[in-house]
Parts: structure tokens; C-alpha cells; sequence
């Protein structure tokens, strides 16, 4: 056979380069990269997955990988893609001129694949033969996948006319013949699975991106490229990438992760409780069989982070996935996370040990950012590289902390979602605070548990309040993701855990601290604004503290209400001789700053490392901010009714590190209790009309399900002698709540929990909707990324909010925004580049305040945004708000609104007093 004549001037690559860098020579170094990461990257496991959906043993599945890359720009040898550049076309000389409209060089690819791989012997009898999967899956490696069409993969020249005739497809047939001969010559698989598919896109995306870097691109052009296309010289070049590679990937920040052998006490400097010793002892056995699911339940404070931790480097490291994605709630407790992560990291962990954190606002996070670099260019720093910086890449991090909304990512449908998932693949998943998601996110999280047992990676959750049923469902799709569709997972025991596998299952039930929570539940009346009036029961309740000293959370369930609540507690305050407690607010709706300054002042007077720093007198009213993300101690916790799980969360926060015991104040002891020092006591505000009656503020319902606060407060009153005893009424007390199998004579079923039922039910149906289908349900890779009607998903259903900046105007007639002059103009400049610098982006983005949807609505007249914003993807969603001064209004859409220090943004006029902080306490 006659060695194909391959052209050198077809380009592949051009931007920021000084001269077009050729096609095969892209092609090539994709396919050595490819390699690369099979050999470095992907973890022993996840490359045994790989290969068990691509129906191939593990050195024919590297090849076929390096073969698929060398493809996946095949679609660039078309006059369209040649003609976007001015020398293009020029260059070419023999290639028929072709006047259809051109089509995306990736789309091109998808169409033209299918009869190619058809006569290298692919199979090709059904939609989901491998040679339409993979014309598919190299289709998408822009990360959207195209509908299949049988008529275009029967025909693509004929279906789809700008691909060219001639010489375009000769020289289409040659690259791909030449291909397949340097990368091995590896044979059709037998079959490629819709895993199979979604994880080789998955590497060949990051393949690409790896060998698409302009130093890299520039690097081989110095070298020389091939003068010929004969393919000794184009197996030279291979060599020469082949070389290159490795030093990619360590430059990413990518490679293999090991943990340093040992137990427990290796992994944390502290011995084992109950909970963590049982995990220790008895997880490994279950481990060495299959990977699985395994589902901690026990009390708040009893160390299940450190049982996770220790349980993901042991079921890591049986399925040969070392690392770890942790999901968290929200970007606070991701925050949080990072810090004990990386103490871990550094502790236990080696080889490619880069750590990300992924949320929205990760960057402004200067314990996990360099300071003084431009926005996405970080590095040297000992956390992530600049590279996993990028967009969409931080999962690929053998290390990631973030929130819960990064992993549901993978099987939301859109762009990239295959990358995502090829990120989660390879490590253990750890997600804490279960409970904490609506059924929303728990019909996406139902998706990605099956995904994930369908391709053995093991997963670990974590919850205090977890319904047993919730528990058993996501245990039980798991397992249906791993084939064992129809078997019932056994009650998880709590305080304990269960580990479930497709070799069995297991239910452990532990020891735990035994405590006994006080819970009191007061009456508060809805005041004619419509609001709770708790002024006069947190007198009373407040009045042994104010006397005596000590420290108190009051949790309320809006930052209205937790606003008003402040400022009622200040003038009670105000109107005291002597010296009173320090009062202050947390909440959401402070600038970034701000908002940070407080919670690290929190962090500090109560936190676990407080010490002597505690106040001898102080209240922090805060909404459910400190529900779970900080770690914090109160002598007493006061909180808005709330269903019983946050409760419990709230409760949590009292009187948590038996260390703070000795500053306790008599009123906080449980004098009544030989050998009980602290008193936990939870002081529950029922709103009631006139008639004692429940009467739920308007706004609630839109925090929490109306029928669950009735339930709740039902729960509350039958509480023997008002106590819970913690762990062993914690579950009943979850389930009695949650249950959803209403009807008998003692819980009639009442409109407000079939409203409920549908709510959730809804939620779920949307999360079908928004979610890609179950491993075994897809038959084309187009469902992946759904179609042009349904084109953006979100993680979080009914997440309207908006993001608000508030600026003055000075006499100069400028915008300023703190002490400086708010950025409307780029200030980095490169060539006819410019952008906003980091610098800039983070002066804007530390004054953020998120505020409802709703209140934006209308806002386009009063928007003061610059125009310049629109460029810049941190910026140009952000609404401007021009406030005349602290003491007057600003317009956020026909809604006036205020900003104080003190009380953060408010909808309301805050009194004079409340223009400047007050002193701190001492």
C-alpha cells in the first residue's frame, strides 16, 4: 500500500503563534499526550473502568486512546476551517474550491468519522455501534455532542457538502491512515458503552487542551517542524512529543498521588473515638472485596470528617483510586474545609498532591490564592498549579475541596460535563451535610451516585440528620448503578454506618457521647408588620447572660429578620447602665469583605481555638450561616422555629467543646446532674397569632416547607419533659418529621404535606429533566448535553439571586467604591488584548452582595454598571447600585435600599446610631 501524501500546509493551530503550526503535528502531539496520561495520569482504577466500557484489555485501550486523539481535529481538513486564517486557502494549491456554508470544524468531524472508522472495521449496525459512538464522542470534544444522523454517517459528503471533495478527502483518508499506523495500529473495540464514550472524550478533551498551550505550540516550532510527511518524520515528531509531555503534565499540576502507609493515628495526631476506631478496624475487610458506598450517620462534633478522610484513603486506595473530591453545602463550609484538607495533605499525602478549591469565589480566598498575580495566572503557589486554575479543570486535581454544585456539574447536562466526570472518576467523592440539599439537588445527587457505581468509584456521605429512607435510596442507587438494580439496602444504624457493594452489605451501629439537649420552645406574636415580635422573649431568655456574662447565638431564618432582631436587641442594650454584651450580625447580605471580617472575628471569640480570646459577655445573631459552616460554641442557642434537622444543626453550636466548660457561667450548668458540667439548651421561637396558634411569617416558606415547621413544632411539644437524648432519639426525631407515610390516626395527612410531597416529587421530576440519563439509558451522546431547547441547567432549581455592588459618586463626578474609584476601564494590556487585572476584579468582587432575584428585577434603569464590564466574565454580571450616601437610599430596581457596616445591606432605614461599628469587645 502506498504511503498517503500528507500536506504539511493544512494548519491546525495559529493563535498567538508566528507562523500556522501544522495540523498533523497537532494531531500527533494530542495523541502523545493521550498516552501520557494513561501511563501518569489516570489512576490504576480508573484506567481498569476505562478499558472494561471500551471492551478492550489496558494496552489496547492506550492505544486506541492515542489513536482517537491523533482524530479528533480531523474536521480542520475542510476548506471552512483552512479558510480562517488570511494565508489559509492560499497555502493549499490542488483542492477543490467549495462554496457551501461552513460548518464547526468538531461537527465536521462527528459527520465524516462514522464511514471512515466503518471501513477500518468499526461496527456499524446500530446507533450505538462503535463507529458511530466514536464518531460521536470525537465530535464532542468542544465538549457538546450533535444529534446522531443516520443519513449524515451513511453519507457525509454528500449530507454535508463543505466537507470537501478531493484532495480534502484524500488528504482526510491520508492523515487518518497515518494516524492509526504511528499510534500502534490498535483493533476496533468490540463495543463502546456510554461510559466508555463520556470518559475517552473526557481525556481527549484534556489531551487537547494540554498540547493546544501557546509555550508548548511555540517550543516545537523552535524545534523544527517535520519538513516532510512521510512517516519516519512524522514518527520523529511523535518521539519528540512523546519526550515533552511528561513535563506537561507536572507543569499542571496533573499526575498519580500516593498516601504514606499507616493507620489512623498516622492519618490524624489524636486517637480514634468510636465512631472513627470502628471505621478503622472493620471498613478494610469490606474494601478489599469491591468498592461501594459508605454512608456515616452519627451526632454534629463526633469527627466524622476525620472518619471520612480515613475511610476515603482506605477505600481509595483498595480501588485504586487514590484522591479526593470533597463536596460541601456551601462556599463557606467549602472554605472551611480547605484548611483541615490541606493540613491532611501535607501530613499524608505525596506524589501530584495540587489541591484545588471550587466554588464561585474560590479566588478571593487568600488563604488558597497568591496575592499580586493576574486572575488566572497563579503560580508557584503550594496548592493548585495556574493551569488547574482554568475553567473547568480544578476536578482534575487528585485534591479538590468545594461545593456540592462542582460534582452535580458532571451530570447536568452541557458543556464539558464529560470532563468533569472523567475529574470525579479517579478519586473517592466525599459529600458532608447530606441532608442539607432539596430534592432537587437529591435527584442529581441520585444521578451521579448511579453514574458512580456504575463505574466503581467509591463514594463516601456524610450527615447528623439524615431520614433513614433518604439514606437507603441513595445506597440503594448505587447500587443500582453497579448492577444490583432491585436489592434493598439494610436501615443505615446511628449513630454508626453502612457500607453497601455489589459483594454485600454492612450496618455497624457505635458508641457515642451521650449528652442530653434542653429544648424550650416560646411563643412569640406576629407584630403588625407581619414579622415575629421575639424583643420581649429574648429579654427574658438573654437577661441571666447580660447579668452574668456569657454567649449566645440568635438564629433566625431571614436576614430581615436577623437585621430587625439586631437592632432590637441594641436598643434593649442601649437602655442598660454598666457594661453589656457585645452584639453582632452575620448574615449573608454584606459586602464580601465585610462579611469575612465578621465571620473571622466569630471564628475567633468562639471558635474552637478562641481560648482566652472568648468574650466574658457577648451575642452573635446570625441566620443559618453558622448552621453549618462554622465551627463555633455558645453557652446557649436561641433560634426561629426551623424543621428539626436544621434544629439539631443549630443545637449543635451549643455548648460543642467541652474545653469552654471551666468559663461557663452558673446559669449555663446543669447544677441538677452530679458529673454534668454544661447545659445544652436550645430556646425555640414559635410564631403564634392571638389564639396560641402557629402563624408562619409570609417570607418563610420560601426558606422552608410549611408543613415541616407545623411538623416540627408538633415533634417539639411531645418531647418527654422537654429533652432530647443525643444520639438516641436524634433519628426518630429526623423521621418523624420527614416521614412520608402519612395517614395514620396519630399524623393525619394535612394539605401542607401533600403540598409538600408534590413540591419535592416536582423538584425531582425537574432534576430527571436537567440530569443526564442513567449509564444504562443512553443511547445517544447527544443526551449528554440536550438540545437547543434546553440549554442551561442549573444545580440549584429556583436559585434566582442577583449580585450587587454599592458605590458613591465623589464631587469629581467619578463612581467610588470603598476608598477608591470603582474599575471601568481594563488596566492589563497586551497587544490589542485588554482586560481587567486581578487586582481590579478582586477590589469589585470583595464588595459584592448577593440580594434575592427579586430585588433586581427592573434594576436595567438604575444600573450604574460600566460598559466595559460586559467583557469581562467576573464583572459583567453585576448590578451597580449608586448610593447618594450611608444615610440615604440607593435604587435597586423600584426597590430603596440601604448600606450600613453594622447592619449590611437592608431594604429598610437603619436609625442614626447604626452609621458606624461600635467598639469591640475586650
Amino acid at each position: 500500500m502506498a504511503e498517503p501524501n500528507v500536506d504539511l500546509d493544512l494548519w491546525g493551530k495559529s493563535r498567538g503563534l508566528p507562523l500556522p503550526y501544522p495540523l498533523v503535528c497537532h494531531l500527533l502531539d494530542t495523541a502523545a499526550m493521550a498516552e501520557t496520561l494513561w501511563d501518569e495520569y489516570l489512576s490504576v482504577g480508573l484506567r481498569v473502568a476505562v478499558a472494561t466500557e471500551l471492551n478492550s484489555d489496558q494496552n489496547e485501550t492506550r492505544s486506541l486512546l492515542s489513536y482517537w486523539a491523533a482524530l479528533h481535529d480531523i474536521g480542520k481538513c475542510t476548506p471552512g476551517f483552512q479558510g480562517q486564517i488570511k494565508s489559509g486557502l492560499d497555502r493549499l494549491a490542488g483542492y477543490d474550491v467549495v462554496t457551501a456554508t461552513p460548518q464547526r470544524h468538531d461537527y465536521a468531524g462527528h459527520v465524516w468519522l462514522g464511514q471512515m472508522l466503518l471501513a477500518a472495521g468499526y461496527k456499524m449496525a446500530r446507533k450505538n455501534a462503535p463507529a458511530f459512538r466514536v464518531a460521536q464522542m470525537l465530535g464532542g470534544h468542544h465538549g457538546r455532542f450533535a444529534p446522531f444522523n443516520g443519513h449524515e454517517f451513511k453519507d457525509p459528503i454528500g449530507s454535508l457538502p463543505a466537507l470537501g471533495k478531493g484532495k480534502w478527502e484524500e488528504q482526510r483518508q491520508g492523515i487518518a491512515s497515518l494516524m492509526h499506523r504511528l499510534t500502534g495500529a490498535p483493533r476496533p473495540p468490540v463495543g463502546v458503552s456510554a461510559a466508555g464514550g463520556a470518559l475517552a472524550c473526557g481525556l481527549v478533551i484534556l489531551a487537547d487542551w494540554l498540547a493546544s498551550q501557546e509555550g508548548f505550540l511555540l517550543a516545537q516550532l523552535q524545534a523544527g517542524i517535520p519538513e516532510t510527511c512521510d512517516a519516519d518524520s512524522l514518527m520523529a515528531h511523535l518521539v519528540r512529543s512523546r519526550a515533552a509531555a511528561p513535563g506537561l503534565l507536572r507543569d499542571a499540576g496533573l499526575g498519580r498521588v500516593r498516601f504514606a502507609a499507616g493507620g489512623f493515628r498516622d492519618d490524624f495526631p489524636f486517637e480514634p473515638n468510636d465512631l472513627q476506631r470502628s471505621v478503622s478496624e472493620e471498613l478494610p475487610a469490606l474494601v478489599s472485596e469491591e468498592p461501594g458506598l459508605l454512608l456515616i450517620t452519627a451526632p454534629m462534633g463526633e469527627g466524622k470528617t476525620e472518619a471520612a478522610l480515613h475511610a476515603g484513603r482506605l477505600m481509595g486506595e483498595a480501588a485504586g483510586m487514590p484522591g479526593y473530591f470533597i463536596g460541601l453545602p456551601t462556599m463557606a463550609t467549602s472554605d472551611q474545609m480547605l484548611q483541615r484538607v490541606d493540613e491532611f495533605r501535607g501530613r499524608r499525602i505525596q506524589g501530584a498532591d495540587s489541591l484545588t478549591l471550587l466554588h464561585g469565589m474560590a479566588w478571593l480566598n487568600t488563604a488558597y490564592t497568591a496575592e499580586g498575580r493576574e486572575v488566572g495566572v497563579l503560580t508557584g503557589d503550594p496548592m493548585a498549579t495556574r493551569w488547574l486554575r482554568g475553567s473547568k479543570r480544578g476536578l482534575l486535581a487528585n485534591l479538590a475541596v468545594g461545593t456540592v454544585d462542582q460534582a452535580l456539574l458532571s451530570v447536568l447536562r452541557g458543556r464539558h460535563n464529560v470532563l468533569r466526570m472523567l475529574g470525579l472518576a479517579g478519586k473517592v467523592l466525599v459529600i458532608d451535610e447530606v441532608h442539607a440539599y432539596d430534592a432537587y439537588m437529591q435527584g442529581l445527587l441520585k444521578v451521579l451516585l448511579e453514574w458512580l457505581g456504575s463505574l466503581r468509584v467509591p463514594v463516601v456521605l456524610l450527615s447528623a440528620t439524615l431520614p433513614v429512607g433518604t439514606g437507603q435510596r441513595l445506597a440503594q442507587t448505587y447500587l443500582a448503578g453497579a448492577g444490583c438494580e432491585g436489592v434493598e439496602a439494610p436501615r443505615v444504624a446511628y449513630p454508626g454506618w453502612l457500607y453497601v457493594s455489589p459483594r454485600g452489605t454492612k450496618s455497624v451501629t457505635v458508641l457515642s457521647r451521650e449528652r442530653k439537649l434542653h429544648v424550650e420552645t416560646r411563643n412569640v406574636l406576629i407584630g403588625p408588620d407581619k414579622s415575629p415580635d421575639r424583643a420581649p422573649v429574648l429579654r427574658d431568655v438573654l437577661e441571666p447572660l447580660v447579668r452574668d456574662g456569657g454567649c449566645a447565638a440568635v438564629i433566625c431564618n431571614t436576614v430581615g429578620d436577623a437585621q430587625r432582631t439586631y437592632l432590637a436587641l441594641r436598643a434593649w442594650l442601649g437602655e442598660r447602665s454598666g457594661a453589656v454584651p457585645v452584639v453582632r450580625l452575620l448574615h449573608s447580605r454584606f459586602p464580601a469583605h465585610r462579611r469575612e471580617e465578621i465571620t473571622q472575628e466569630a471564628v475567633s471569640w468562639f471558635g474552637k481555638q478562641a481560648g482566652g480570646a472568648r468574650p466574658t459577655a457577648a451575642i452573635l445573631v446570625a441566620t443559618q450561616v453558622i448552621e453549618q459552616s462554622l465551627d463555633l460554641d455558645f453557652d446557649l442557642v436561641v433560634s426561629d422555629l426551623a424543621p428539626i434537622a436544621m434544629l439539631l444543626q443549630r443545637a449543635g453550636r451549643c455548648q460543642r467543646h467541652v474545653m469552654f466548660d471551666r468559663w461557663r457561667r452558673s446559669w449555663a450548668m446543669d447544677v441538677r446532674e452530679a458529673g454534668t458540667a454544661g447545659r445544652m439548651r436550645l430556646v425555640v421561637l414559635i410564631p403564634v397569632d392571638m389564639t396560641g396558634d402557629l402563624r408562619i411569617p409570609i417570607a418563610w416558606p420560601f426558606v422552608y416547607p410549611t408543613a415541616l415547621l407545623r411538623r416540627t413544632r408538633t415533634a417539639l411539644a411531645n418531647l418527654p419533659g422537654g429533652q432530647v437524648r443525643i444520639p438516641g432519639e436524634i433519628q426518630h426525631l429526623v423521621d418523624q418529621v420527614y416521614d412520608e407515610t402519612f395517614g395514620d390516626e396519630t399524623s393525619p395527612i394535612t394539605d401542607e404535606d401533600l403540598a409538600r410531597l408534590a413540591d419535592d416529587q416536582t423538584k425531582d421530576m425537574y432534576a430527571q429533566m436537567a440530569a443526564i440519563p442513567a449509564p444504562r439509558n443512553v443511547d445517544d451522546l447527544s443526551q449528554f448535553t440536550g438540545d437547543d431547547f434546553v440549554t442551561e441547567y442549573s444545580t440549584r432549581l429556583g436559585a434566582d439571586s442577583a449580585r450587587v455592588v454599592c458605590c458613591t459618586r465623589g464631587a469629581d463626578g467619578r463612581l467610588t467604591l470603598g476608598e477608591q474609584p470603582l474599575p471601568t476601564e481594563p488596566n492589563g494590556r497586551k497587544g490589542d488584548r485588554r482586560w481587567f487585572t486581578k487586582e481590579q476584579v478582586r477590589h469589585v468582587l470583595t464588595n459584592v452582595i448577593p440580594v434575592p432575584g427579586t430585588w433586581s428585577r427592573g434594576h436595567s434603569a438604575s444600573d450604574a454598571a460600566p460598559a466595559g464590564w460586559q467583557d469581562s466574565p467576573h464583572l459583567r454580571d453585576l448590578v451597580v447600585v449608586e448610593m447618594p450616601d450611608q444615610r440615604s437610599p440607593g435604587m435597586l430596581g423600584e426597590r430603596e435600599v440601604w448600606l450600613t457596616p453594622e447592619l449590611g445591606l437592608s431594604d429598610f432605614m437603619p436609625s442614626a446610631h447604626d452609621q458606624a461599628p461600635r467598639a469591640s469587645a475586650g
